[in-house]
């Protein structure tokens, strides 16, 4: 879950932008939609613009900054066009930025002090031929970003519309609307992953780790239909359900089976795995990907409540390996790491191939 605050564009606090928050909300993450026009909205681009440029923007700047202040550091800001002004400017200037979502506008970074802050994502998604981000140098802005930052993406559809990304007004893009969110939950996804603790022990360490690359698959599976889900891409015939449910296998198997010595869940427990070994791989497409992503969530955090019952890294398993020997858990939580980090490179190629979102 990741802490996110909007701002509107300059036709105010619309119901669009308002559906756009719930999105992110129905996604998991905590939403803050700032009203930077005390309750005024305008039913034309040209007359929110008038607004903005009497009350003026350094004004809007202020009311985005004081609305942040009273919530953590640690937050992503997105802003629609107008919007994009306290969200960019926050982003390059506040401490703890965990991401920047851009859409329709993009400043030069020189604005805000000439650089983008290390280890803060940020995408900027507009139409290729909307005359605004085009024609008066944002487009220009976005390229230099994405050339003076490794994490910038931009993210450009086909069209001429300007504020396409809000169903409540004339401009609105329903297909590219849906891969505008698709794409920046998958940005929100990676930006709340828990990062590790540097002076951490090994025990700490370990599960630290592990968490971080399960949060990042779970991260390349957000926003995507069953659909995408569930599409090979050749000459691979790995999908992303089908890593996710194999990967809830692996916790299960590896930690409540062998580990602890309990028995084996549904559905795996009716499966003959000799004669369908790919099973797991095989199956994933029938189900929703929250389905898929729910399963893969229980399963770790069963995993993670079975390690913390053990004495130690030293404790052995119940069940032995196939040579006799049992393992430590030590042992199995390097295991598990390795599996899941292997899978999650996988997964970004897989992402990638899809909606041409990238990052760690």
């Amino acid at each position: 879950m990741t802490d996110v605050i909007v701002f509107h564009h300059a036709q105010g606090l619309t119901d669009g932008v308002r559906q756009f928050a719930d999105e992110l909300r129905t996604a998991g993450h905590r939403v803050t939609v700032p009203d930077l026009y005390e309750g005024k909205t305008f039913g034309t681009l040209a007359d929110g613009v008038a607004h903005a440029e009497q009350i003026g923007f350094g004004t809007i700047m202020e009311r985005g900054k004081a609305a942040a202040e009273a919530l953590p550091n640690e937050l992503v800001y997105a802003g629609f066009s107008l919007g994009v002004l306290p969200a960019q400017m926050l982003a390059q200037t506040r401490p703890g930025a965990q991401g920047a979502l851009l859409f329709h506008s993009c400043l030069p970074l020189a604005e805000f002090g000439g650089t983008w802050p290390d280890d803060v994502p940020v995408q900027v998604h507009a139409m290729d031929a909307d005359p605004l981000f085009v024609g008066e140098g944002d487009i220009e802005a976005a390229r230099d970003l994405v050339k003076a930052y490794w994490d910038a993406a931009l993210f450009l559809y086909p069209g001429d519309k300007h504020l396409f990304a809000d169903p409540s007004l004339p401009d609105y893009d329903a297909a590219a609307a849906a891969l505008l969110t698709q794409r920046s939950l998958g940005l929100l996804g990676r930006a709340g992953r828990v990062p590790t603790d540097p002076r951490g022990g090994e025990r700490e360490l370990l599960g630290q780790y592990l968490n971080f690359q399960r949060e990042t698959m779970l991260a390349k599976t957000a926003g995507l239909n069953q659909d995408q889900m569930a599409r090979a891409h050749e000459p691979s015939s790995l999908t992303l359900a089908g890593l996710l449910l194999h990967l809830a296998l692996v916790e299960e198997n590896w930690m409540e089976v062998r580990f602890l010595g309990l028995p084996i869940r549904e559905p795996w427990a009716d499966v003959d795995f000799d004669e369908d070994p790919e099973w797991e791989f095989r199956t994933s497409a029938e189900l929703e990907p929250e389905q898929l992503r729910q399963r893969y969530r229980e399963a770790c955090e069963r995993s993670r409540q079975a390690a913390a019952q053990a004495d130690g890294l030293d404790q052995l398993s119940v069940q032995p390996l196939r040579d006799g020997r049992r393992f430590s858990l030590r042992w199995v939580l390097l295991h598990l790491l390795e599996e899941t980090a292997r899978h999650a490179g996988h997964a970004d190629l897989l992402r990638e191939a899809i909606d041409g979102t990238v990052g760690e």
